[in-house]
This record gives C-alpha cells, structure tokens and sequence, in this order.
C-alpha cells in the first residue's frame, strides 16, 4: 500500500504599520510518512519556511492539515483540495507525481506550483531538479580511497534520472580514482521496503563490498541495519553512505555511516517560495541546484574520513564548481566519460 500524505501551512505576513494581515499560503503534497519524519519533510517544513519567515518578517502558524490517501490517483484530488482554499504556491514533492502536477496546474492557472525531482511543462509550474552527479561523484572518490577490498557497491530505489544520477557520478567518482575498483549495483525496486535493502545489502557485503551507497529512500534503512549488524556481531569495517539528509545517526550506535550527499530541500524551498511570495516566480522553467548552487553538500563525520581523502575531494569538488570538470549523469554520458579514463 501506497500512503500518500499532504501538508499545508499557512504563512501570514504581517505589516507592522497595519494591523490587516495578507495570508500567504504555501502546500505540501508528498509520499511520505508526515512532517515530523526527521527526514524529507522535515528539511522542507521546518528548516526552508523557518528562513523563509524570519526574512520576509512574516509567522508560521503550524497549522498543519494532513491528508492521508490509500492510493495515488487521490494526488489530484489533494492537489485541487488546496487550490480551492486558495494556497498561492503548492510544492509536489517526491516521486509519480509529476502526472498529477501537471493535470491540476494545466486547469488552475493562476495558482503557482512546483515540482521537485521530476518536470512538468506548464506556464505556472517551475520544476526543480538536483545535480545529484556531481555530490555523488565525489562520494564515489571517497568510497574509492577509503575500500580496503576494492570492492563497493550502490543501491538505487528504481530506475528513474535522479537515481540514474546518483548512480553514475559515483560510478565516475570511483572509477576516476581507481579503475580497479569493482561497483556492484542493484535497484531494489521499492522505496518503501528496507527488508529487500537488508538482503541486498547482505549479498553485497558477501560478495566483499565493504562501503554501500544507497539511495532508496525507507529502502535504505535496511541496508544501514545490515551494516550496523555485521560491524557489532562480525567486527567487519563496513561503511554506507548516506542520502538526501544527513543520515549520520542512522549509523549509530555502530557509526557505520561513512558521509552524507545532501539535496538542500530546504534552499529549495526558501528559494522558491520567497520567488513566488515577490512575484517573480519562475513559471515553466526547470531549476538545477547542484554544488555552485549550494543545492548538494557532503556532511561527514569528521572521525571517519582521513584529511588526505578529504584534501582529494575538494580538488575535484573545485574542479567542479570551477567547470573544469563535468560529471555524468545519464549511461551514454558515462560512456564518454569512461572513455577517457
């Protein structure tokens, strides 16, 4: 079963010569698990409307209103619902929604909307996509310098170009550092299931990978308890790398999480709802937040990456942002890519 959850916040801006206040409302519609999950909605909620208010000296009233759907043809449904309570901006956040998105902003079409990780074409709906080939890269050079096997692996939640992203920049970052690595890759198929990211986990392990990047969303919560597990009962050095947040305490007690690639979900955000609340939203164009946006980050534990790993790392990362480096993010570009290895 699918659970579909929509939130909605009410922003009133408030002008301290006049005591009338012009509500501003911003909506929420996502596949996930509520607002309070310490994960996804969390960074968008808390920490991208809480910049947003303190610099437009406007109050969050958390008021939230949660809708829990069975099944995802209610995503229109939702979407509609706060269309018609008059929210001025309505982020679709997470994956298959992009069909819904583009249904209901193609009939209102003076409500501003936006996508993330996905495109919709339409005049009033901006899409925001993430450079996540470029953070992964980097994670790749990590993964590469800190095996003791040779052996690393990568775990993707399906077969779509945010994944693929992922995917091949650490492909890229590993194999630009040492071609002697061995990449196992799995997509497990599911976001939702961390027993099939557990078993994935295991096989990989088995095989001798001793670092996992997992980018599978609930999925990857499997694969981090598998490592925790084989680190107490086996003492073997395993390390995964975590995505999306900073997933250091997903690691712990074990500390088993080698470093985070972060999607600043919050500057997203900020970004766009302070576009849209000064009327210059950004309508029926696509938004790239990559390392030069400040849209991707590591977060590391400082104890588990050596400062000679690090120092490597931030020579590409400046070659990155410096455009002297492009990383792949789709298989026919790391083709070419591999090609000048």
């Amino acid at each position: 079963m699918v659970v579909i959850t929509l939130f909605a916040v009410t922003i009133s801006a408030c002008d301290v010569k006049n005591t009338s206040k012009e509500k501003y409302k911003i909506g929420f519609v996502s596949n996930t698990y509520g607002i309070d999950d310490q994960y996804f909605n969390q960074a968008f909620m808390e920490e991208g409307l809480s910049k947003f208010a303190k610099e437009e000296n406007i109050y969050v009233k958390k008021e939230y209103q949660k809708i829990d759907s069975t099944s995802e043809y209610k995503l229109e449904k939702n979407l509609r619902k706060l269309v018609k309570k008059d929210y001025q901006l309505i982020f679709g956040t997470g994956y298959n929604i992009d069909y819904a998105v583009n249904n209901v902003s193609k009939k209102y079409k003076h409500t501003n909307f936006a996508i993330i990780d996905s495109k919709v074409y339409q005049p009033n709906t901006v899409s925001i996509l993430f450079k996540e080939n470029e953070g992964s890269f980097l994670a790749g050079v990590i993964a590469a310098m800190k095996t003791k096997t040779k052996k690393v692996g990568f775990i993707g939640g399906s077969n779509n170009d945010s994944i693929n992203r992922f995917k091949y920049g650490f492909l890229a970052g590993v194999k630009m550092t040492d071609q002697h690595v061995e990449v196992f890759i799995k997509n497990a198929n599911t976001y939702e299931q961390p027993k099939i990211g557990t078993k994935i986990a295991a096989n990989f392990f088995n095989q001798g990978a001793d670092i996992i990047f997992q980018a599978a969303g609930s999925t990857g919560i499997g694969v981090f308890k598998e490592a925790k597990n084989r680190k107490k009962e086996l003492k073997q050095d395993v390390w995964v790398i975590g995505v999306d947040q900073d997933q250091y305490q997903q690691g712990l007690p074990e500390n088993v999480t080698l470093i985070s690639v972060v999607k600043r979900f919050d500057k997203v955000v900020y970004d766009v709802s302070k576009q849209s609340k000064n009327h210059q939203f950004q309508g029926g164009k696509t938004l790239l937040y990559g390392l030069n946006e400040d849209g991707i980050k590591l977060v590391k534990a400082k104890e588990n990456i050596e400062d000679s790993i690090l120092k490597k790392v931030n020579l590409y990362k400046d070659q990155i942002e410096e455009g002297k480096l492009t990383v792949p993010g789709t298989e026919e570009e790391y083709k070419q890519f591999e090609k000048s290895l």
